[in-house]
C-alpha cells in the first residue's frame, strides 16, 4: 500500500522552497494548466498546502488507498516526480484529461469568454508635464461596454497626433504620454488618435456642436478691452467648450470690435475700437464653421473695476426647495470681490431674485417663493432661481429639487 507519509514529507521539503498557487476548479486542457507543486492521486489533484493540512488527511488517505496507480508531484514545467521512487518522469506520464477533482471539488468545464475591443475613448483634455511633453487619458471598451484598458498591452495600440509627436500609452493607468518634436503651447488645439492592431479607432476630435450660450455681462480689463464668458454644447447638452478650438469658431461684434476666444478659460476678449463704444451695448455672434450653428447676444456695457467693495458672487446655497403650502423656501449668500459676506448689507439689498414658478421675496439670506396662481408646488419636481445685481451686473442661476410637501 502506498504511504501518505512520503507525500507529506516531500510536501514539507517542497514547501520550504515555495508555496503552491491556488487552483481554480475549472477544466484542465494541458500540463501547463497544472500549477507547480500540485499532487495528482488518480483522478484527483491537490495543492501541497491542501495536502499538508491535517484537516484533509482523511480525504487524502482515502484517495491514496483507492488509487491503483502511482502518485505524482509536479515540481516545475519540466515534468513530474513519482512518489514511489522519487524519480523524475516526463510530462506525458500523467493523462491530464483524467483529472476530475481539485482539492476535493469537481472540476467543471470552463466556458471560454473573450473580450472584443469595440471602442476606444480618448479624453481630449491634455495636461502639460514638461517643455515638450503632455499626458492624456484613454479607455478601451469591449462589446459589453466594460473597461478592458488594463488587459490590452501597449504594443497593441498605435498613437498619432495632429502635430508631429510620439505617443506612448500605459495600460495600467490608462494614460498616454505625448512627446512633441519641440516646445509645446498647451493652448494649441490638437487631435489625438489611437488605433488598436485590429483596426478599432478612437479620436479626441470634438463632438458635434449643437449650440452656444453667451453671458451678456462683460468685465472691463483695460482701457479698450473687456471679457465675457461663453459655452459650447454638444447634442447631449454637455459642455464641450474646452475641446473646441478657437479656430473652429468665428466671433463677430456689431460695432466691428475684434474678439478673441480662449476655449481653455471659456472666455472671449473684446478689443473695442474706441472708449465710446464701451459705453453702448453691442451684439456678439458666435458661429461654428463646421456645422453653421450660430448664437447671438446683446452685451451690456462693461462693468468698471474699482477698489470699492461690490457684489462679486451670488450663491443659492440650498440644493432643495422646502415647500409649505403654496410657498417654497431656500437660502442664499452674497460675497464681494474680497470674499466678504455682504448678504445683509446695503450692497446685498441691490440683488433681486426671480423664479420660473412665482414671485420671490428675500430677507436675511432667505428667499421665499410664492407660487403663481394655478401652480401646485406638490406636482413640480424642480424650480429655477436666478439672481441679478443691478450695479455689478453679476448674475447667478440655480436649479433646486422640490422637497416633499410639508403640511402647514
Amino acid at each position: 500500500m502506498k504511504k501518505f507519509k512520503s507525500i507529506m514529507m516531500m510536501g514539507f521539503v517542497l514547501l520550504t522552497v515555495t508555496l503552491s498557487k491556488p487552483v481554480m476548479a475549472m477544466e484542465l486542457s494541458s500540463f501547463t494548466d497544472v500549477p507547480n507543486f500540485s499532487v495528482v492521486i488518480g483522478d484527483s489533484m491537490y495543492t501541497l498546502e491542501y495536502a499538508n493540512d491535517l484537516n484533509n488527511a482523511g480525504l487524502i488517505n482515502d484517495a491514496v488507498v483507492k488509487n491503483k496507480g502511482d502518485i505524482f508531484i509536479k515540481t516545475d514545467d519540466s515534468g513530474w516526480i513519482k512518489n514511489s521512487n522519487s524519480t523524475q518522469v516526463s510530462k506525458d506520464s500523467v493523462n491530464i484529461s483524467t483529472i476530475r477533482y481539485n482539492n476535493g471539488q469537481e472540476i467543471v468545464a470552463s466556458v471560454p469568454v473573450t473580450s472584443k475591443i469595440t471602442k476606444i475613448q480618448v479624453n481630449p483634455t491634455i495636461t502639460k508635464t514638461g517643455t515638450n511633453t503632455a499626458t492624456f487619458t484613454y479607455k478601451i471598451l469591449d462589446q459589453n461596454g466594460l473597461d478592458i484598458t488594463k488587459t490590452i498591452p501597449a504594443s497593441d495600440i498605435y498613437g498619432s497626433v495632429s502635430v508631429g509627436s510620439i505617443i506612448v500609452v500605459d495600460p495600467t493607468t490608462g494614460t498616454g504620454t505625448i512627446t512633441f518634436n519641440s516646445s509645446f503651447d498647451i493652448s494649441t488645439s490638437i487631435v489625438i488618435t489611437l488605433v488598436n492592431k485590429n483596426g478599432v479607432i478612437g479620436t479626441s476630435a470634438p463632438s458635434k456642436i449643437a449650440g452656444f450660450s453667451i453671458n451678456q455681462i462683460t468685465k472691463k480689463t483695460g482701457m479698450y478691452t473687456a471679457t465675457f464668458e461663453y459655452k459650447v454644447f454638444n447634442p447631449a447638452n454637455e459642455d464641450i467648450t474646452k475641446t473646441v478650438p478657437a479656430s473652429q469658431l468665428t466671433a463677430t461684434a456689431s460695432d466691428k470690435s475684434s474678439i478673441v476666444l480662449d476655449p481653455l478659460t471659456s472666455t472671449g476678449t473684446i478689443t473695442y475700437n474706441s472708449t465710446s463704444n464701451m459705453g453702448t451695448p453691442m451684439n456678439i455672434t458666435l458661429k461654428d464653421l463646421l456645422t453653421g450653428v450660430t448664437a447671438s447676444s446683446v452685451m451690456v456695457s462693461p462693468v468698471i473695476e474699482t477698489n470699492a467693495s461690490k457684489v462679486d458672487k451670488i450663491i443659492v446655497t440650498s440644493k432643495v426647495l422646502a415647500v409649505i403650502g403654496n410657498k417654497g423656501y431656500a437660502s442664499f449668500a452674497i460675497y464681494d470681490q474680497y470674499g466678504n459676506d455682504i448678504t445683509n448689507t446695503s450692497l446685498g439689498n441691490n440683488v433681486t431674485f426671480q423664479s420660473n414658478i412665482g414671485q420671490v421675496q428675500i430677507k436675511n439670506g432667505s428667499l421665499t417663493i410664492t407660487a403663481n396662481a394655478g401652480i401646485d408646488l406638490s406636482t413640480i419636481r424642480s424650480v429655477v432661481i436666478t439672481g441679478f445685481d443691478s450695479i455689478s451686473k453679476v448674475t447667478t442661476s440655480a436649479t433646486l429639487t422640490v422637497a416633499t410637501q410639508v403640511k402647514s
